[in-house]
């Protein structure tokens, strides 16, 4: 009430006003506090609290683009303010923008000193970009400082795990397994994926076999234990659930008739007469350029990438998230004619597009460091950029485009036993999966219909049976001279932030090939689907 009669007696009583929109939190009036704290902030921008507290109410509720939209409001009005950059930080990191999460993070640590949870965030950031070395000591300054929270001892055991440090990992899980079972928690997932790395694998399944329930990511890590031990019905049944359950847990579904819709429009937007006539940009020499390895999950793109990074001269980028930035701003310089009205592409936007994407390509690219003197390319391997491939093309004429390709039933096999959101979630069931490899094997003839764009072929199965010869190949496509160290790719200190993480560190083996026969059965939905993309491309089913 004093409250209440403050505010009517002064309208700009932001004292008064912060009062009454804790009061509305407290009595679960979320509306009327966001009311309040957007009032409190149209009177006077330059108070943190109501910033502060109306960013953080939309992200607990959910509202997390709204979140971040006040998260900019507060570091534009006090531009000193760590808060909102740790908000910010936190938030682009959870949807995979680590480089600009990490800029966010870092900036909130130089105003606010080295508070153990920033410390902590910014390392699981940096791991997650597999920049290891430089999250080791972040996360273990963040242990010593809040040494009972387990999360930070966790990402630092799995860091240790993804160094092939195994003995150092398995002691960091044993103190982390000590303060999880005192907190009411487990970490035998963890435990089970580190096994897995080791001789010991089959403990690690029995880890696994011996829990009454488990989540979808654990189903899935088990589907992979039981596959090598030859369980192979188990393990499909492990697969299927585990995708299932990650699915309902994130909501992530396959909009099959949305994304047809829109390779219809591609398709069109792209016919080979139209495409003759948008001209490419020009080639940038004073610049490192990228090199576009293009194909499904799982198909083999990380190992190209890690034969290809072994190179001196190129630098990894990994899964670059700038094609579909240069798709969106397709979009808005030619005024909504891309994709799906070609005929009100004007000729402004025709003469000036390609130029316009390369260039908001390459400052991306200069922002994660990729554009540093001393290597002449630099590799963006982000799976299905062969969507739009054309834009591309336009974009950048010379760059060498490499598409690796592979059984598309072992493919199948492999994209069940893992978790991945990249081809609009269509991973998360058998059918989507093989419908969206056979849209785009199928677009991917379109794009071979235009002119300059022919990319180098890698055969999966090719590569393992003739390394030598196909790394020349290869080699031979990029324009450079192959190093033996490309060889030895397994080898590398380079830590790749995928899936395909261990595989990658692995001696070149050919023990995945093949591997879709021990699940005919449980393919068949997959096989009619695939039939036509599996003859096209050579394969026997």
């Amino acid at each position: 009430m004093l409250a209440t009669e403050a505010r009517s007696q002064d309208r700009a009583s932001l004292d008064a006003i912060e009062i009454l929109a804790l009061v509305h939190r407290a009595r679960g009036d979320a509306g009327g506090a966001e009311r309040l704290l957007r009032e409190a902030i149209a009177i006077d921008s330059r108070p943190r609290w109501p910033h502060d507290d109306l960013a953080m109410m939309l992200f607990d509720s959910g509202r997390v683009v709204e979140a971040e939209a006040a998260c900019h409001a507060a570091i534009a009005a006090d531009p000193g303010n760590p808060q909102p950059e740790m908000m910010l930080g936190n938030i682009l990191s959870e949807r995979e923008e680590l480089v600009a999460g990490a800029a966010h993070l870092r900036r909130a640590i130089a105003l606010a000193g080295e508070h153990p949870q920033l410390l902590a965030n910014l390392g699981r950031n940096l791991q997650r970009q597999g920049a290891l070395s430089d999250a080791e000591p972040l996360l273990r300054r963040a242990i010593a400082g809040m040494p009972d929270a387990l999360p930070p001892l966790a990402w630092l055991a799995e860091l240790l795990e993804q160094a092939r440090r195994f003995d150092e990992a398995s002691a960091m899980l044993d103190r982390a397994e000590r303060l999880a079972r005192a907190q009411g928690s487990d970490v035998t997932l963890q435990r089970a994926a580190l096994l897995a790395r080791t001789e010991d694998w089959g403990d690690g399944l029995a880890l696994l076999d011996a829990e009454p329930s488990l989540s979808g990511a654990a189903l899935l890590q088990r589907g992979r234990l039981r596959d090598r031990a030859g369980r192979h019905a188990e393990a499909w049944r492990d697969f299927a659930d585990g995708k299932a359950a990650l699915s309902a847990a994130s909501g992530r579904r396959y909009a099959r008739a949305e994304v047809e819709r829109l390779a219809g429009d591609l398709t069109a937007f792209f016919a080979p007469d139209r495409f003759a006539t948008l001209p490419p940009a020009p080639i940038r020499h004073d610049v490192p350029q990228p090199i576009f390895i293009i194909g499904f999950p799982r198909s083999g793109t990380t190992l190209t990438e890690q034969v290809l990074t072994s190179h001196s001269q190129i630098r990894a980028g990994g899964e670059l998230p700038f094609v579909v930035e240069i798709a969106e701003i397709a979009a808005l310089r030619t005024g909504g004619a891309f994709p799906a009205h070609p005929d009100r592409l004007a000729a402004d936007a025709r003469s000036t597009l390609a130029t316009d994407l390369r260039d908001h390509y390459l400052a991306r690219a200069e922002a994660f460091g990729l554009l540093a003197t001393g290597t002449s390319f630099f590799t963006d391997k982000m799976p299905l950029n062969e969507l739009y491939l054309p834009l591309l093309r336009l974009a950048f004429p010379a760059a060498p485009l490499i598409a690796v390709e592979r059984h598309p039933l072992d493919v199948m096999v492999s994209a069940m036993s893992h978790d991945f959101t990249h081809g609009f979630n269509c991973g998360y069931r058998l059918e989507d999966a093989a419908r969206h490899y056979a849209l785009i094997d199928t677009l991917m003839a379109e794009w071979r219909r235009l002119p300059g764009i022919a990319p180098h072929q890698l055969r999966y199965e090719n590569f393992v049976a003739a390394q030598l010869g196909e790394t020349e190949a290869l080699m031979a496509h990029i324009g450079l001279p192959m190093e033996p160290a490309q060889l030895a790719f397994h080898e590398s200190r380079r830590f790749a932030p995928t899936p395909s993480y261990a595989q990658v560190q692995d001696p070149l083996n050919d023990r995945s090939i093949g591997r879709w026969r021990h699940y005919a059965r449980e393919l068949e939905p997959a096989r009619a689907i695939l039939a036509e993309t599996t003859a096209r491309n050579g394969y026997a089913a």
